[in-house]
């Protein structure tokens, strides 16, 4: 068959008289079985062409593209993955060249899946393209294995960048340093930037590198030797306080690690590599050895202090002479720094040039998911995926494993699996989390994690980070758990405290000063409570012989007798009143151990407020309370009770006379501790001036209302004889408040 006649341009005037030209393109635009696109050129800064606006599309192509008639976007933003196709090329060539072109593609991107045929032509400021898809037509044998091709290629990539997305996250967000090696050179396959900050290198500047190459300063130290026995047994290795020549601040300084190289397994049960996880412990090891080096010069200082002054001279000497030598060190680390940063460019070239082929892309791909896979199941700290809002294990390690005594299921919930952890707050961490995609990291932590050989709960300080893993829009969220064991440390550095002589010699002089006042205390209690109870007698008779006096008694002058009657009737019942209160003191004595309970505080609270019920009357008092965050307290009832008797007693009787009483009480969880605020708008008084005797026996405030200055005492000495203080806050004439730390 020959090939059509070209249409003759320009149209006959015959053609264009008959046929409007702007009835035909709207014409053409509505009845075109192909899809019809209508692009104008975009220009860059440099005049070059870097993509075509959408400018009308036939309704063939509205169909096919889901668009409007008038998109307003580019192609690039309609289809960007066809750039990588060069279909962006194919139409800048046919406006430049301004000849007509053809083009086939398949392309299963961006929302389209297909095998396209493309023509495209200049027409004026823009193209004209005609495509259409080859969907409803049979596909050829090469087609179908294209397509397979390019999907399993995308679902490989797709699952590999996930891998990769997984591990990059949990060696970025590991309290540790961590890095892979691999191969007889210790190429450096990945690392974190807590690893590269101990090497003192930009990360992009080691990865892909063998480690001698990466860090020179290493060889001769033995560390890639041990790498090698490490791969060659399969044995893992630990390592303490290793010290290390490294390079730091300009100049080859002894450094120290504490590290464990820990081999790398494949499929097949060969070492492939080893898992380097290190700590820096430099600061410490040095601190321990300043502290023994001071403690050495201590005992020597007399007898060396000439030898020292003429080793200082010599030092100073040596000293200028290594400045020299330094200078020319650096020297030649600059000119080591220029071979090594051209051989980075070499060694990029050639990795460049090396992922141009398919094949090869897709073994390195298979590669880095099976290493990935062994990596989360060999490194050395506990490591377990959390899904969803429930935190439900999804995968964990033998190492977390074993720290939750072998409890952990996948598809169980952590707070099912382990449920002692939710009353220590680790539940509302991981919503926290979940909830902002904000990373929590905690140091040192003491957990009490249930152990099963013992039936009981085991303390235990973690280092552990929560991190938001990424996710497609299709997938569940998760929650990456890393997590390393430092209780050994933790009880090593309490270990050391302990054994300060220093301080065991004034805990003992302490301890024997604590019992000395508390036998003296004891006495003293136990005098008040004997004199208040053989006082109350006598008092007793005074006022029956008062009464009898006012009755069978006559004064000479009755004016004298209502004088002095009731004067020596107050001072009776003052006497009594102050016996009493002595008698309360010796009761909080004998009461000191009473055993603590679950008190319900709104309860406790009416009781108090029913035996105060004149008071609150007299003061026009409003009692308001909020026992929302704590409804209970474990408390010995008779001690809070008394408490809350003389705390709201002494807010009724200081009540500010022109205006109604405003009491309000609460309870709080200050660092897991109860603490009791007790508030009123009452008299207030200089909390400043009065500080040093507020808790004082028979000390008073305000003498023009009755009391006896016991109250206060009362109270801070139950709160202290139960471990707790007492704060005060007051103004006068704003009223006061009672902070108890119970």
């Amino acid at each position: 068959m020959s090939e059509p006649a070209a249409i003759p341009l320009p149209f006959p005037a015959d053609i264009l008289e008959a046929f409007p030209a702007e009835d035909l393109l709207a014409g053409l635009f509505a009845t075109a079985l192909s899809a019809l696109l209508l692009l104008r050129p975009v220009h860059g800064a440099d005049e070059t062409i870097i993509d075509f606006r959408l400018e009308l599309l036939s309704e063939a192509a509205q169909r096919m593209m889901q668009l409007p008639a008038r998109p307003g976007r580019t192609y690039l933003e309609v289809a960007p993955g066809t750039q990588a196709l060069g279909i962006l090329d194919f139409y800048r060539a046919v406006y430049e060249r301004n000849e007509p072109g053809r083009r086939e593609f398949s392309y299963q991107l961006d929302g389209f899946d297909g095998y396209y045929r493309l023509a495209a032509r200049r027409v004026g400021a823009g193209l004209l393209v005609c495509f259409t898809d080859s969907n409803d037509e049979p596909r050829t044998p090469m087609e179908v294995a294209l397509r397979e091709s390019q999907a399993r290629e995308q679902d490989a990539r797709a699952a590999t960048e996930r891998e990769r997305a997984n591990l990059r996250a949990m060696l970025d967000q590991a309290p540790v340093a961590m890095a892979v090696f691999e191969g007889p050179e210790r190429r450096i396959l990945v690392a974190n930037e807590r690893m590269a900050a101990l090497w003192g290198r930009p990360l992009a500047e080691v990865l892909h590198r063998p480690l001698l190459e990466a860090l020179p300063e290493l060889r001769g130290q033995g560390f890639d030797t041990l790498i090698a026995e490490v791969m060659a047994s399969g044995e893992a290795y630990a390592g303490t306080e290793a010290p290390a020549q490294m390079w730091r601040d300009g100049a080859m300084q002894t450094t120290y690690y504490n590290f464990v190289y820990q081999p790398l397994f494949d499929e097949q049960g060969r070492v492939r590599g080893v898992v380097d996880v290190a700590t820096e412990v430099t600061e410490q090891v040095l601190t321990r050895q300043q502290i023994e080096a001071k403690e050495r010069q201590t005992n020597i200082l007399n007898e060396e202090l000439a030898a020292a002054n003429e080793k200082l001279q010599a030092a100073n000497e040596e000293v200028r002479a290594n400045n020299d030598s330094l200078f020319h060190a650096q020297m030649a680390v600059r000119e080591l720094n220029t071979q090594l940063e051209l051989r980075v460019s070499q060694r990029t070239l050639e990795l460049t040039n090396a992922l141009a082929e398919t094949e090869q892309q897709r073994e390195h791909l298979r590669q880095q998911q099976q290493a990935l896979r062994h990596i989360l199941e060999q490194v050395p700290a506990a490591v377990a995926t959390l899904e969803g809002p429930e935190h439900r294990f999804a995968f964990f390690n033998a190492r977390y494993q074993a720290l939750v005594g072998g409890r952990a299921q996948v598809g169980r919930t952590v707070a099912e699996a382990l449920p002692e952890v939710v009353s220590q707050g680790f539940i509302e961490l991981l919503d926290g989390t979940f909830a902002t995609g904000e990373t929590f990291m905690g140091v040192e932590m003491l957990t009490l994690l249930y152990d099963p050989a013992t039936g009981q709960p085991e303390r235990r300080y973690l280092d552990f980070t929560y991190q938001l893993l990424p996710a497609a829009p299709s997938q569940p969220r998760s929650l990456l758990a890393f997590v390393v064991d430092t209780t050994t440390q933790v009880l090593g550095r309490q270990q050391v405290a302990d054994s300060n002589e220093h301080l065991l010699a004034a805990n003992a002089a302490l301890d024997l000063s604590n019992r000395r006042l508390t036998r003296t205390n004891a006495d003293l209690d136990n005098f008040v409570y004997a004199a208040s109870h053989d006082l109350k007698q006598p008092i007793n008779n005074l006022l029956g012989l008062l009464d009898e006096l006012r009755r069978t008694v006559a004064f000479a002058d009755p004016a004298e007798g209502e004088l002095l009657l009731p004067m020596i009737d107050d001072s009776l019942h003052q006497l009594g009143t102050t016996v009493d209160d002595l008698a309360a003191v010796g009761q909080v004595q004998q009461a000191g151990s009473a055993p603590t309970e679950t008190v319900d505080l709104a309860e406790l609270t009416q009781e108090v407020l029913q035996a105060l019920q004149p008071q609150v009357l007299a003061a026009r008092a409003r009692v308001t309370t909020d026992f929302a965050a704590a409804p209970t307290v474990s408390y010995s009832r008779a001690n809070l009770r008394t408490i809350l008797l003389n705390l709201i007693g002494n807010s009724l009787k200081y009540a500010d006379p022109a205006r109604p009483g405003r009491i309000h009480l609460s309870l709080w969880k200050e660092a897991g501790a109860p603490l009791l605020l007790v508030e009123d708008n009452g008299l207030g008084f200089d909390v400043h001036r009065h500080q040093d005797e507020l808790f004082q026996l028979f000390r008073r405030f305000h003498t023009h209302i009755e009391g006896t200055g016991v109250g206060l005492y009362l109270v801070n000495r139950i709160v202290q004889g139960n471990g707790g203080r007492v704060e005060v806050e007051s103004e006068i004439g704003q009223g006061t408040t009672f902070r108890v730390y119970l």
